[in-house]
């Protein structure tokens, strides 16, 4: 990953957690757009086509005056979202198919460029001007990662009205939560409530 992305590594992280590592810490990065933890009340990154645009260049995914339509920031909403189904997947849940299908169709035409280097590939967009090409650069690094190993690690937390994609570093990979003094403790609080109102306590 290129060192003018070091803010993806400096962002906040629920529970203090360490990001993904390499370049599926960009991956990570873009599929927790979705909730902004350094906006008071949180709320979508991508509000329009603009905030995209400014993401992916801060990102090194796109030049800075690259002109983005509306209906490109429908393709990148629907390639995130059926990323994020794939996350939540990663830590057991069910699969939302409509999602992954948007995916498919949203991605049709991203390309990328693979560059080989002496520490390995790198993906580099063809066109700074083009939605596909920073789709192409993202989705490569998702397939760098599947391929892999580190991909598996990469969770949606399926804590309610949450759905923070982390990085599992734990040995056995066991991690659920996104932060376990928030999202683990109010499930364990849910869990122990349904359990006295089921046993008449």
């Amino acid at each position: 990953m290129s060192g003018e992305n070091h803010w993806i590594r400096d962002a906040p992280q629920p529970g203090g957690r360490r990001p993904a590592p390499g370049d599926l810490a960009v991956v990570q990065a873009f599929l927790n757009t979705h909730y902004d933890l350094t906006a008071a009340g949180g709320g979508e990154v991508f509000a329009d086509a603009r905030a995209l645009r400014e993401w992916l260049a801060a990102a090194s995914l796109l030049g800075e005056h690259a002109p983005l339509s509306d209906s490109d920031l429908e393709r990148a909403l629907a390639v995130r979202e059926g990323l994020r189904a794939l996350a939540f997947a990663n830590n057991g849940e069910h699969v939302e198919p409509g999602a992954v299908d948007a995916m498919r169709r949203a991605s049709a035409g991203a390309g990328v460029e693979i560059r080989i280097e002496t520490d390995g590939p790198r993906f580099v967009a063809p066109s700074t001007v083009a939605v596909e090409s920073a789709l192409g650069v993202l989705l490569a690094m998702t397939a760098r990662a599947m391929i892999d190993g580190t991909w598996n690690r990469l969770k949606a937390c399926p804590g309610r009205h949450c759905g923070w994609v982390f990085y599992d570093h734990s040995r056995n990979q066991s991690a659920r939560w996104c932060s376990m003094k928030v999202c683990g403790d109010r499930e364990k609080a849910r869990a122990y409530y349904r359990r006295q109102t089921e046993d008449g306590g």
